[in-house]
């Protein structure tokens, strides 16, 4: 029986091994409830304080900004409540897109990079009329894993008195997050994107703005998300971004030698593909390939059959293959049903717990899609 080889990491990192055991451990510290005075209280809150601390830790940002969510879709939702005019830029992820329920989208050029140009003489309009218009654009894309250019968009949005958000969920554990630094209003987090369980993410306020929860009830989360906190996942959350901050191998180096590996496999066997932000600054685990002529989906089935766990682009879309916006995006709607996107471990660190991945599933991998 050939080996599943698992290669769609953006869309959801597998529990780490630090991680799991940090959660059995928790369970076994008895019933826990924050919002209790006793005991087992005060132990939930320990642990939600030494969660943000690590979290805080890793993005360098002071603990009390940070708001815990179910996910990071939660938390922009909850933050784009606050906001009457977004503006945002046209291969955001859906949660983005949908939530802002946005005419002002703007364009990026055919690397997938945010076009800085046509943003400033948007805004430069649109300001004119508009009070506390919120920018938001993601750090690193989730399908072709270009990284935007978030300090120029923070400086270019402040210009015009722009409050700014940056989805970093596909950002967290690949690059350096300094959120003081860029000088980012907001910033929203996902936790399974980095080793910890599903049902946990974060959104990262300035505390000097003052927003509108969206869920009310018993005033969790400093009043701005109410309900019993998942304090599994807000631990696990923790121990993943822990492990990150304070591992020796928290580089990319080997990640982006088995995706270096594949791509000029690819090249060799199948020169026909088209790799998407091929010139652009890009994430060393994600590459976004098509083949003019191979569906994605039938792509996505023949990959699945051997044994190859990849995606056609988004994982939030509940299973469906459908057009990428991105692709289209980019001026490739020709092929916005063709991508197939190959995502490998965000680190080193996981890479190495995982240890799942070797240059021979890469050669075969290769084969089998020149074989399409």
């Amino acid at each position: 029986m050939i080996k599943p080889t698992y290669l769609d990491y953006n869309a959801t990192v597998p529990i780490l091994k630090e991680v799991k055991k940090s959660l059995i451990d928790c369970m076994n510290e008895g019933p826990i409830n924050a919002s209790s005075v006793h005991y087992y209280g005060r132990k939930g809150k320990e642990i939600i304080d030494v969660a943000k601390t690590n979290i805080s830790n890793l993005i360098n940002t002071n603990k009390n900004n940070l708001i815990f969510t179910s996910s990071a879709t939660e938390a922009i939702n909850l933050l784009f409540n606050n906001f009457k005019t977004i503006v945002t830029s046209s291969i955001e992820h859906l949660a983005v897109l949908s939530s802002s329920k946005s005419d002002h989208i703007f364009p990026v050029n055919q690397n997938g990079v945010v076009d800085l140009n046509y943003l400033e003489t948007y805004l430069k309009k649109l300001t004119k009329n508009n009070k506390q218009t919120l920018v938001s654009v993601m750090w690193v894309n989730n399908e072709t894993g270009v990284i935007q250019p978030i300090k120029d968009v923070v400086k270019l949005a402040k210009k015009y008195d722009c409050l700014v958000h940056c989805d970093a969920a596909q950002a967290l554990g690949k690059i350096k997050i300094n959120f003081e630094d860029t000088g980012l209003d907001f910033l929203t987090l996902s936790g399974h994107k980095i080793g910890a369980p599903t049902g946990i993410g974060a959104l990262v306020a300035n505390n000097k703005i003052n927003l509108t929860p969206q869920i009310f009830g018993g005033g969790q989360e400093q009043g701005m998300r109410a309900g019993t906190e998942n304090i599994l996942g807000i631990k696990g959350f923790g121990e993943a971004a822990k492990l990150i901050t304070s591992s020796k191998t928290n580089t990319s180096t080997k990640v982006k030698f088995l995706r270096d590996y594949f791509e000029k496999k690819i090249k060799n066997l199948s020169p026909e593909t088209i790799i998407f932000g091929e010139k652009a600054n890009r994430v060393a685990n994600t590459l976004l390939l098509a083949l003019p002529k191979i569906p994605g989906d039938l792509a996505l089935m023949k990959l699945d059959l051997e044994s190859f766990s990849v995606s056609s682009g988004s994982a939030c879309s509940s299973g469906k293959i459908s057009k990428s916006h991105v692709v289209s995006a980019m001026g490739y709607d020709n092929l916005a049903l063709n991508s197939i996107r190959f995502s490998f471990p965000p680190n080193d660190a996981i890479l190495h717990s995982e240890s799942l991945i070797t240059t021979k599933d890469l050669d075969r991998l290769a084969h089998c899609w020149s074989n399409l």
